[in-house]
């Protein structure tokens, strides 16, 4: 254990100071410490927004090498089946170690290794992805949020009752209070996801930035070129900019998918639900419960209640809500975000188009910014955390759709 608090004092003020738009050097210079220390602890953050900046032992507490060969061998053997992901029953799903070990108890295998010994053999074998650079020298520039509601994430969990009800769960977090909104819906479709966003706007307010992944329902689609789809036109209208993760890349959404994680563990696992009008019947106990009891391991002991009293929130009233147009969305005024990774050719994707970067900045995080009222495509840079965004690429973009209008919409935030 240890026992140096004034020591995770120190890395805990490193942190906070930096995430307040600090220089590394000022800190640095301030707490008598040096640039490499800095980085260690601003590493150990990136990979894990929990830790508790404690001192790690060196040596494991136990070896990958006391399992026997055979389990060793099928923990890496599962691990890679499920990586290629090359069947139906590994297409989808997660890889992980808690995954791993349901997969080798139901083979029945003997001795069943812990989930830190199936890390160990993981980390052993080099067959680790933790959060962080997506190749050694990539930086990625994760978006920080300062105040509550400065950016919500949202994602889609499925899940199944017994006897084959689907019930897609829609879940969106408040990156800096860790507030939730869920909804339960039989299908997921662009409408569904509006509505989802409209209701929580509602409830928790509206926020600066969204977050999405690049779910079809959320971008418009996987087809056509420049369309801006339902969603992305809600968020427009309402002053909201979405920004999109890199493909693939769930790990850029942690903390909506560590909230699934709670939702699973203290909600979806604790009961038998028999219909969605039941789920649906029993998450305000649950909400109640997460937003005013549980403490998320990043609030430092508090709850989420806790963070958002006493702040102002701006929310999506319902007068304000009926000014939003019923049917097709007009294509207002605004600024939409892709966060990118330039593929080995130099280029990237967004909305089913390949643009041009530069082999120069190939395996680099790059983000794009398309400005509909001036109908431009902007690229852009940040080398690290103290460097300054560098603008790449200025691009003309058209709309498929022209743009009709300012924004009309009138808040004041």
């Amino acid at each position: 254990m240890d026992t140096d608090t004034s020591e995770q004092a120190l890395r805990r003020e490193a942190i906070r100071r930096r995430l307040a738009h600090e220089s590394r050097k000022a800190i640095c210079t301030d707490l008598g410490r040096s640039t490499s220390w800095f980085d260690k602890w601003w590493a150990e953050y990136r990979h894990n927004p929990r830790t508790d900046f404690a001192d790690r032992s060196r040596a494991p507490c136990t070896s990958p090498d006391a399992m026997p060969d055979p389990v060793v061998h099928a923990v890496v053997a599962m691990r890679q089946t499920l990586e290629a992901a090359a069947t139906t029953d590994t297409k989808y799903g997660f890889i992980g170690p808690g995954v791993i070990q349901d997969r080798l108890e139901d083979l029945h295998t003997d001795p069943l290794p812990s989930v830190p010994t199936i890390d160990r053999i993981l980390r052993a074998h080099d067959l680790t992805h933790p959060v962080g650079n997506g190749r050694d020298s990539a930086y990625y520039p994760w978006p920080v949020a300062w105040d509550v509601n400065v950016i919500h994430a949202t994602d889609i969990i499925t899940r199944h009752i017994r006897g084959g009800e689907t019930i897609e769960n829609f879940h969106t977090i408040d990156h800096y209070s860790h507030a939730v909104s869920l909804s339960q819906f039989p299908e997921k479709s662009s409408a569904i996801g509006c509505e989802h966003l409209v209701a929580t706007w509602s409830k928790l307010g509206l926020p600066q930035i969204e977050q999405l992944d690049n779910e079809a329902l959320f971008c418009g689609g996987h087809t056509h070129a420049r369309i801006l789809g339902r969603v992305v036109r809600l968020c427009l209208f309402c002053g909201i900019e979405p920004l999109f993760t890199p493909f693939y890349e769930a790990k850029r959404n942690y903390q909506i998918e560590s909230f699934h994680s709670v939702w699973v563990g203290a909600f979806w696992n604790k009961a038998e639900f028999r219909n969605r009008a039941h789920v649906q019947a029993e998450v305000p106990t649950f909400e109640r419960w997460y937003h005013t009891v549980y403490e998320p391991p990043a609030l430092g002991g508090q709850t989420p209640a806790e963070m958002r009293r006493g702040v102002p929130i701006v929310r999506l009233t319902l007068p304000l809500a009926r000014q939003i147009p019923e049917g097709r969305l007009p294509i207002t005024a605004g600024r939409l975000h892709f966060m990118r990774k330039v593929k080995p050719a130099g280029h990237i994707e967004l909305l089913n188009e390949t643009w041009d970067v530069g082999r120069k900045w190939m395996g680099e995080y790059v983000r794009a910014t398309i400005n509909t009222a001036k109908q431009t495509l902007t690229i852009w840079h940040q080398r690290d955390a103290d460097a300054d965004w560098r603008l790449l690429k200025t691009r003309q973009f058209r709309l498929v759709t022209p743009y009709v209008s300012r924004f009309t919409f009138c808040i004041f935030r």
